[in-house]
């Protein structure tokens, strides 16, 4: 939608095809309904695959504020919620796809919906598209905005990989980022739906992959939460040949030696109570059982009871509670797509493949992600803009 406006808008005979029955299904669904439309804070530290300079040279051609600025002019209010990230006033996604929509409708883009393409090659310098219902079309340029295979629920199924492929381009290995993890303790199961902060580190053996401070949630599954989300990218590609593990620290503010300190002077003055109740302060009381069940200590022994081995096991068990990742859960639901058409054959000023001139890419379909909180929709404003733009020239 954005690359066809801005094409538009600079002169471009445009054609959308749309495979879904309607516009902006994927957006409809971001932040969790509310469309989370950029973030302030938006630069290339928060990207992945590409090279950063890559990333960064894309974004500014239409950064965070033209992006607002774009959509305030369409007559969207936004706001500004915790983090930098940008909504909409209404809290509702549609709001943004009908500004779209309506702006495409104004600059005269025609649209095909629920006709998806079965067929693109190119001859004699120019595109030859068919569609499922046999239409042909002949292009002189042609954008790739097919997105990844995430959520594939709302039509992203990898469609564009096997074109792009097919022109010639490199496709790098494809992960679910943004996505929860199934472990192999199956106790999350008895407190699913508990939510606890954490400094939550994903290593393989010594190596730290990567670290992550905030939500982590326990499901039926494993785990899940933005900090999990967040971190699942990055484990995903060693899933196969390594066995990768999740460490939660639920007080990163102390060292063990002072928590140690602490939980020693609430056990001399809960000495009558249970372990589990003396603890009911430091972590949710659903939570305190299993915890020291895990560490086979039993919850119901009087803390007056507990040793010094068995209080220092405690401390430190809340310092690095492990669990071992089976697998990243499927694709349909995972918010974005780690790996894609290999972004060294991309020129990122103007997004045109270095393969076969008139064929753009941007959005998901290159082997860019980014952190949750409006990033990932901020790389396709920018980076369909920039295809537009050019396209259009």
């Amino acid at each position: 939608m954005m690359a066809g406006i801005s094409a538009s808008r600079k002169g471009g005979s445009v054609l959308i095809v749309e495979k879904n029955l309607k516009l902006g299904r994927k957006v409809l669904v971001t932040g969790n309904g509310r469309c989370n439309v950029t973030n302030r804070y938006a630069d290339k530290s928060h990207y992945y695959g590409a090279s950063p300079d890559f990333v960064e040279k894309v974004l500014s051609y239409f950064d965070q504020r033209q992006v607002m600025k774009f959509f305030e002019n369409l007559g969207v209010l936004l706001k500004e919620e915790d983090n930098g990230r940008i909504f909409p006033r209404t809290n509702q996604a549609k709001t943004i796809v009908n500004a779209l929509t309506e702006e495409l409708e104004a600059k005269k883009v025609r649209i095909i919906l629920g006709n998806p393409v079965r067929h693109l090659i190119k001859e004699k310098n120019l595109f030859q598209v068919k569609l499922q219902n046999s239409e042909e079309f002949i292009a002189a340029k042609i954008i790739l905005t097919t997105g990844g295979k995430a959520s594939e629920q709302c039509g992203t199924t990898g469609d564009g990989y096997a074109w792009a492929a097919n022109f010639g381009h490199r496709i790098t290995a494809l992960y679910p980022a943004l996505v929860p993890l199934e472990t192999d303790e199956r106790w999350p199961k008895a407190v699913q739906g508990l939510k606890l902060e954490a400094k939550i580190s994903v290593t393989i053996g010594e190596r730290v992959l990567a670290e992550k401070s905030g939500d982590v949630l326990f499901t039926h599954y494993g785990l899940s939460g933005l900090a999990v989300l967040a971190l699942a990218g990055k484990a995903a590609p060693f899933l196969t040949e390594h066995k990768v593990k999740v460490h939660l620290d639920l007080f990163p503010e102390e060292t063990h030696k002072n928590l140690d300190r602490k939980i020693a002077k609430i056990f001399d003055l809960n000495g009558k109570k249970s372990v589990k109740n003396s603890l009911a302060g430091a972590a949710p009381s659903n939570f305190i059982p299993i915890f020291l069940s895990n560490l086979r200590i039993n919850p119901d022994k009087k803390a007056a009871e507990i040793s010094k081995k068995e209080r220092l096991k405690i401390s430190a068990g809340f310092k690095n509670i492990v669990l071992a990742v089976s697998r990243a859960r499927p694709f349909k639901e995972a918010q974005v797509t780690a790996g894609g058409v290999d972004a060294n054959e991309i020129d990122p000023a103007t997004m045109e493949s270095k393969i076969v001139p008139g064929l753009y890419l941007a959005g998901e379909i290159l082997d860019v992600d980014a952190d949750s909180g409006g990033y990932n929709l901020q790389w396709a404003w920018s980076s369909g803009y920039l295809a537009g733009v050019s396209a259009s020239k």
